[in-house]
């Protein structure tokens, strides 16, 4: 009998494809990983330390000799000022062609911190002798808004969408969060901070967690905005709506106050839930704030991230937790969920009862700005 041999072939075309998909996912997974590790402050590696400088320095996204400066001037100050560099000292530092090379990395496969599109275009098509000079020309604005933002309440009567506003960056800030971490390895805490998750025993950590972060970031600001669903239809959309609209009035709040006004450049991080739905989430408030045309205003990242390890999703988290307790109690006695949502709130100075007594005489949903809150 003649031997039949089978092989398992695969179509050249769809060994591409599946190549590509991997090469995409990989990409995705270290973007996930990186962003996580510059918003929680877990700086571990050179490429974290440069996406660190990304963030928060919008003229080192235009500048490779901006991102280089403000990298040693944050992570190696024991040997460089921030005055004068000899050349032994530049031996001594980071080169500036790695620093480079993970920016590029950084804005062209992760799509994060990206620089201005006329400095995108600049480097696509001028000569490299040529483009510092190009991108001098461009008036310098670090000024920023991060927004961290939650929601709570989409099965209940009263819907509430909640947001942390950090309005000073400062390349210290990694430093303040691991003061918070090294409080909780301290204290033998394993857990990450939810409001849900409170128990008895773990109160006094909720609180002295809260103190700590609020002393660290004294220069912020948290808004909600509350609406009573009823009648309302698709509770995903209204979120939607409302997300936009708590940050187009608090862009107009810290801008007409004075306290943080524009020109300025927004970054949002809403707290990871399901892939898809976030997209969708992030690209229709996008698009809004585009369709508005803010004078002054840039749209900066807009990414949807874990609240393990990061503490302003989790702070966040426990302010609309406090707001939600308030406005959707449950049945029966009093119990540390309360007492945690009135420790909150009134550290706060906020009256949720407010919203409640008046809900029947309003037809928007209402904002409450809250300012100043440690000062």
């Amino acid at each position: 009998m003649e031997n039949l041999e089978i092989t398992n072939s695969i179509d050249p075309e769809d060994e591409k494809l599946l190549k590509k998909q991997k090469k995409i996912e990989k990409i995705e997974q270290e973007k996930n990983i990186v962003l996580n590790n510059v918003l929680s402050g877990n700086i571990l590696d050179t490429r974290d330390r440069v996406a660190y400088i990304l963030n928060g320095n919008s003229d080192s996204r235009n500048s490779d000799i901006e991102l280089a400066w403000a990298y040693w001037s944050t992570f190696e100050n024991e040997h460089f000022n921030g005055t004068y560099v000899t050349k032994t000292l530049l031996l001594s530092l980071t080169k500036i062609a790695t620093i480079s090379r993970w920016r590029a990395k950084i804005q062209n496969e992760y799509n994060l911190f990206l620089a201005d599109p006329e400095v995108r275009q600049y480097r696509g098509k001028l000569e490299e002798d040529f483009k510092e000079q190009a991108i001098t020309h461009r008036a310098p604005n670090n000024k920023s808004y991060f927004v961290y933002i939650d929601e709570t309440g989409k099965n209940q009567r009263f819907i509430s969408v909640g947001s942390f506003w950090l309005l000073n960056y400062s390349n210290k800030n990694y430093l303040y969060m691991n003061d918070i971490k090294d409080w909780k390895k301290h204290s033998g805490i394993d857990y990450e901070f939810h409001f849900k998750d409170v128990k008895p025993q773990k109160l006094d950590h909720y609180k002295t967690f809260i103190q700590l972060f609020l002393s660290k970031f004294p220069e912020n600001s948290f808004k909600t905005i509350i609406i009573d669903s009823r009648g309302l239809g698709d509770k995903h959309e209204t979120i939607k709506e409302l997300t936009y609209y708590l940050i187009k009035k608090g862009i107009e709040h810290e801008n007409s106050t004075g306290r943080a006004p524009l020109p300025r450049r927004l970054s949002v991080f809403i707290d990871q839930d399901e892939k898809s739905k976030d997209t969708l989430k992030i690209e229709f408030i996008k698009d809004r704030l585009q369709s508005h045309n803010i004078d002054g205003l840039e749209l900066g990242d807009f990414e949807a991230i874990d609240s393990k390890s990061n503490f302003n999703i989790q702070i966040i988290d426990l302010f609309t937790g406090a707001i939600n307790r308030k406005l959707n109690p449950t049945d029966g006695d009093r119990n540390v969920k309360d007492e945690l949502a009135d420790f909150i709130l009134n550290l706060l100075n906020i009256n949720v009862e407010e919203y409640i007594n008046d809900t029947l005489q309003m037809d928007t949903a209402k904002v409450f700005n809250l300012d100043n809150v440690n000062g």
